[in-house]
């Protein structure tokens, strides 16, 4: 039977120790260690990584746990942000005592690379799997398209409300959406995590394309959406074109990616996204 010492911050576990392993909430001291650690594979750490990177320690919606071995040397970490969790090692392993956290700590998300997932499936019950191709682009050698859309810049208030329309018609992202309000909040606190680009035609925004996790190196693609109206017209393609050029020729960073749809693959591969493993995504039922 493990016994642990606890030490309680907030209604949070603050510490687990044992003998040999011993996981704790890390702190702005270990800040360097674990970027360091992160940093080996940056593209399957890039939600963890921008989130330091943006939030560090000290904020009272993320946390993060790491796992050291005898020597005092990080072997996995666990990340809470908001509702979301991200699990990761370098190694093929999976420490029982995180299960404690899970309980402390409870979540209604949980991702990781497949490998790492698949160690912590037994313990999901509750929750369901979404598997997602992986994907990363570091080259960009297309010739962009002439002007015949205006891709802009999502900047303000009235950009995130219209945003915010298109998004909410489109049932795959409308089932976890906030109220409009809510939406708009969120939407303009995190601009500083990534860039969002969309084309506009008669005052209503049609097709969009979006970054977060915006780290030192690389960013993370998402809310690729089109309206139904203007759906197979080149627009996503043109959007990920003017995006893929602003990250990997103008900030020299390279661009990640999920998918699950076949159709939406074909598109990314085409532009030079490269297929690099599989990610697993886990919610609550």
């Amino acid at each position: 039977m493990m016994s642990f010492s606890i030490e309680k911050n907030d209604g949070l576990c603050h510490n687990f120790l044992k003998e040999v392993i011993m996981i704790r909430l890390l702190e702005e001291k270990d800040r360097k260690i674990l970027l360091d650690y992160l940093y080996q594979e940056p593209e399957y750490n890039i939600f963890p990584i921008g989130d330091i990177e943006a939030f560090g320690f000290d904020k009272d919606f993320q946390r993060i746990y790491g796992e050291f071995n005898q020597e005092k040397q990080l072997i996995s970490i666990l990340l809470r942000y908001k509702e979301n969790t991200t699990y990761y090692s370098d190694k093929l392993i999976f420490n029982l005592d995180y299960l404690e956290i899970f309980k402390l700590d409870p979540f209604k998300f949980i991702s990781g690379k497949t490998e790492l997932m698949k160690l912590i499936h037994p313990y999901l019950t509750d929750f369901v799997l979404e598997r997602m191709y992986f994907c990363k682009a570091s080259e960009f050698n297309h010739p962009l398209n002439d002007d015949v859309h205006k891709i802009r810049l999502l900047k303000t208030k009235e950009d995130a409300g219209k945003l915010y329309d298109l998004i909410s018609c489109i049932e795959e992202f409308s089932l976890h959406l906030r109220n409009k309000v809510g939406f708009v909040d969120a939407k303009m606190n995190s601009m500083k995590m990534g860039t969002t680009l969309f084309i506009e035609k008669s005052g209503k925004i049609i097709s969009t394309v979006a970054t977060t996790a915006d780290t030192t190196i690389s960013a993370m693609v998402v809310s690729v959406a089109t309206d139904k109206e203007f759906r197979n017209q080149g627009l996503v393609s043109e959007l990920m074109m003017a995006l893929m050029d602003l990250y990997i020729n103008k900030k020299n960073k390279s661009l990640c990616l999920f998918y699950d749809n076949v159709e939406a693959g074909k598109i990314y591969l085409r532009l030079g996204f490269k297929t690099i493993g599989t990610w697993d995504m886990y919610h609550q039922k």
